[in-house]
């Protein structure tokens, strides 16, 4: 069974930068940190996306 990590990187990308969003009154830097974080998810959908389109 093949299993498909860019769809959940791509849904952890949407909520890093909600989240960001959210605690932006709470914290200083919490949307850089959320940012942050959503180029690290983003940067891993395209890897694994690259990959499984290599493997097919």
């Amino acid at each position: 069974m093949k299993k498909n990590y860019s769809v959940a990187f791509i849904m952890l990308f949407v909520s890093s930068i909600a989240g960001g969003l959210a605690l932006n009154n709470v914290f200083d830097y919490s949307m850089i940190v959320g940012v942050g974080l959503g180029l690290v998810f983003l940067l891993s959908a395209a890897f694994f996306a690259g990959k499984s389109q290599k493997n097919s």
